[in-house]
């Protein structure tokens, strides 16, 4: 309803039905950027495409460029089009198969894109070359895997094992929380949800604009399940 008054208030200034509207979203997006997080940077967005747009081009020019190939698939991933990532990663397979990066990514859009064991291997296989490999975000990605398919119990040793590694992670904190909440070990993970909102508040300040989203879903589900 609020937006809705907004609307029609900055419409009776401006006269303009369209600039009333840009007006709203441009203040969306601005609170977004500032404090939320929620919506995806489409700055951020733009450059990506328009780095994959090169990327392409030179892969199409030589398609056994190893590191283009790694480099493209890793955008797609980030993008989340895992399909695609999948093709390109297998083009640079044999070129980049000791790369812990690269077998991270890899595995990350294999179980994505449904071969679970597959993409285990391959983000074992980048983690046990690289055991810190991103402050620990492949344990990470790869439990998330397995919470978008609703498989807790195997979400769990990953995320153990990234909040050893990222001991402020208020996302991690947060992910475990729900997964031992699942899993009916519900103090444990009222334990974490609290601590994903102190790993939140003792943030940085540019961290905080990441972190805000995964305390405030902390906050719902605490008050949800207590």
């Amino acid at each position: 309803m609020s937006k809705f008054i907004l609307f029609y208030v900055l419409y009776w200034l401006t006269g303009n039905p369209l600039l009333a509207l840009l007006v709203i979203v441009a203040v969306i997006l601005a609170v977004d950027r500032t404090y939320l997080s929620f919506i995806p940077d489409p700055f951020k967005a733009l450059r990506a495409s328009s780095r994959i747009g090169e990327l392409r081009k030179i892969v199409s020019m030589n398609p056994h460029d190893g590191r283009s190939l790694k480099e493209l698939g890793v955008l797609l991933v980030e993008k989340g089009d895992f399909g695609k990532a999948v093709e390109y990663f297998r083009g640079a397979e044999a070129k980049m198969a000791d790369d812990p990066e690269f077998n991270y990514y890899y595995g990350i859009a294999e179980a994505r894109t449904g071969d679970i064991s597959k993409g285990k291997g391959l983000v074992e296989k980048a983690l046990q070359s690289s055991p810190g490999l991103k402050y620990g975000e492949p344990y990470l990605m790869m439990a998330e895997v397995y919470i978008d398919r609703r498989d807790y119990r195997n979400a769990l040793p990953p995320l153990e094992k990234f909040v050893e590694i990222h001991s402020s992670s208020s996302r991690g904190f947060y992910r475990l929380g729900l997964v031992k909440m699942k899993l009916g070990m519900k103090d444990e993970g009222v334990a974490y949800l609290r601590k994903s909102i102190k790993a939140f508040k003792s943030a940085p300040l540019f961290k905080r604009r990441v972190d805000r989203k995964w305390a405030l879903k902390a906050r719902i589900l605490i008050a949800r399940e207590t």
